[in-house]
């Protein structure tokens, strides 16, 4: 069977010609399915930037199962990154034969278009044994089903169900990315609850893959076929040079082992946290057992970049990059706004860049940068580009040049710092006065207050790092599990030393300090209620604030401070007030939670 986004690129990459029409396929299954066996089809369209809509085809002779789930990846071909979204429906077969899987449609814009139409061919359960070298008048169980009255179920999972992490590499430079890819293969019937996620301290962390992708496939181990389930894949940027841990993924598992022999495919299901206590019914057939198991702990060297040869200029950059310079205009007039856009793209640690240094010319008056992305998360490392947008403005009519900026790296494939350059940009001031107030030492504070990204650069880009220093050297302190309060210490205490970051950037306000003061909370969380991993979410926290037996009034107080948090972050962050008064409220807040938690 044919699964996964990758591969499906992969084979649209090598089979589908260059044409003006976006390529739109139907995959099946390569080989026979079996009777009664469930199936994936999938339609990968390729997106464009226009609106695009996707009509499903009648599924009949075939019983739904479940669908669509879609999923978004991209592939490298010879013009650069295509995007892919991939529809998959899960359906099961009813009776052998060969049948036509149909076409999908899709509308780009105002164009119609429809994938071409699949064969599939469904076989019986002994045909499918006489496939497989089996001799066809013997029936054949699925026997990691069913258990024996005198086999030990628990040796039968250990050889059966288990998790797996894979890296692409144990030792790296810092800023250079480890790609960890967590894998649940199994050949029983089970449920697999997970109790724990890593925590990943030192690095920074992309999501590639989650639980909620859904993405499986049939890998043979020992001559057998698993069932693979990818729990979770993530992109992780070293910080600092040292040695790391990745620490292990926690799984709690229910397998049912049947009684008798049984032919039916076995089934898998893995959730994070939601298994219903009552789950626990079995049938006069079945014998439920319950297990844990964990993925290994990796340790992960990271090298400091090399000190010969590195430019002055370097600040940590690591991939492959490029840098262009254009201007939005190339004549203004006098305290007229003009905007530089410096691009640095290419692959690698684009999270930790920070804004290259321009040396403003006299008589222009430059203002930090405001950053935007355009990455593609499901590369490692990532791609695409940072745009840095400089405003600048001047009072005094002229000529200018714009010197060219220089952005240096280092390139762990070649193992060398490399320095690019932009070109030089020519700028007119004309002496035509336009509308605008030009930016002077006496009105530099109503500037800040309509410039507010101004802050975000001043401490935005570093705070990435310090967050991650502070995590790893908290490591101790924040365990797997909960860690007891001390009684010894005062509550006050305890909740200053995790608003302590906040308390730095206060006074800055902007994003930068909301991004700071809502990690600081998790902190709080993690620490005494053992959030982690997806589960530092505020339906979760509400769930736990409510077993905890908190009362309401502070558990809706905590959730708005949250609120006003990311309204800082993600809009205009003066439209939350006042930052002290928020980091008192939210010290407040942690007290009285602090208390009850004690009593």
């Amino acid at each position: 069977m044919i699964k996964g986004l990758s591969f499906i690129a992969f084979i649209i990459s090598i089979h589908t010609a260059a044409s003006a029409q976006p390529a739109f396929q139907t995959i099946v299954p390569g080989g026979p399915v079996e009777v009664g066996e469930s199936f994936q089809v999938q339609y990968v369209l390729e997106e464009t930037n226009e609106d695009s809509e996707f009509f499903a085809p009648d599924f009949r002779g075939f019983r739904f199962v479940s669908g669509p789930n879609i999923y978004t990846g991209s592939v490298l071909s010879a013009s650069g990154p295509r995007k892919l979204k991939n529809i998959v429906f899960t359906l099961a077969t009813l009776g052998p034969g060969k049948f036509v899987i149909p076409g999908a449609s899709a509308r780009i814009g105002n164009t119609l278009i429809k994938s071409k139409s699949a064969w599939l061919e469904v076989i019986n359960y002994a045909d499918a044994q006489v496939g497989r070298g089996q001799k066809s008048g013997k029936p054949q169980t699925h026997d990691d089903k069913f258990l024996e009255a005198d086999e030990d179920p628990y040796s039968k999972i250990r050889r059966n169900l288990y998790m797996r992490v894979l890296v692409d590499k144990r030792s790296c430079f810092v800023g250079e990315p480890v790609t960890a890819t967590f894998k649940l293969y199994s050949r029983l019937d089970s449920k697999s609850d997970i109790v724990k996620n890593p925590g990943f301290y030192g690095f920074t962390v992309h999501d590639m893959i989650n639980l909620e992708s859904r993405l499986t496939g049939i890998e043979m181990i020992d001559g057998k076929n698993f069932d693979v389930h990818t729990v979770r894949k993530v992109q992780l940027y070293p910080l600092q040079a040292g040695t790391f841990h990745i620490d292990p993924m926690e799984v709690h598992n229910k397998i049912r082992f049947s009684k008798s022999a049984v032919s039916k495919k076995a089934e898998q299901e893995i959730v994070e946290g939601v298994f219903p206590d009552n789950d626990n019914a079995t049938g006069n057939n079945t014998a439920e057992f319950e297990n844990d198991m964990a993925t290994e702990t990796l340790v992960i060297t990271v090298k400091p970049t090399p000190q010969k040869n590195k430019p002055p200029d370097y600040n940590g950059a690591t991939g492959s990059f490029a840098i262009t310079s254009t201007l939005t205009k190339n004549e203004l007039g006098k305290n007229e706004e003009g905007e530089l856009t410096v691009t640095i793209s290419g692959k690698g640690n684009f999270a930790q860049l920070s804004a290259p240094v321009l040396q403003w010319p006299a008589g222009i008056e430059g203002f930090d940068p405001v950053i935007k992305d355009f990455l593609d998360h499901s590369h490692s490392p990532l791609i695409g580009k940072r745009e840095f947008h400089f405003r600048f403005m001047s009072a005094k009519p002229g000529n200018y040049i714009l010197p060219a900026v220089d952005f240096s790296f280092f390139n762990p494939d070649s193992n060398n710092y490399e320095t690019v350059i932009s070109r030089a940009q020519n700028i007119t001031i004309s002496s035509a006065e336009q509308s605008g107030v030009a930016i002077t030492a006496e009105n530099i504070e109503p500037a800040i207050h309509n410039h507010q990204w101004k802050w975000w650069l001043g401490g935005g880009i570093g705070i990435l790092s310090i967050i991650g220093l502070v995590a790893w050297l908290r490591k101790n302190k924040k365990a797997t599990h909960p860690e007891p309060m001390d009684e010894n210490v005062s509550a006050t205490i305890l909740v200053n030393d995790i608003l302590q970051v906040a308390n730095t950037f206060c006074e800055a306000g902007g994003r930068t300090y909301y991004s700071v003061l809502r990690n600081c909370i998790w902190d709080f969380f993690t620490r005494y209620f053992g959030l982690t991993g997806s589960k530092m979410n505020k339906v979760s926290l509400a769930e736990v604030l409510q077993k905890k037996n908190i009362d309401e009034e502070y558990q809706k107080a905590i959730v708005e401070i949250l609120d006003q948090c990311e309204t800082g972050i993600f809009t205009n962050a003066g439209a939350t007030g006042d930052p002290r008064k928020l980091l008192n409220d939210t010290k407040v807040v942690l007290l009285k939670i602090t208390a009850q938690l004690r009593s």
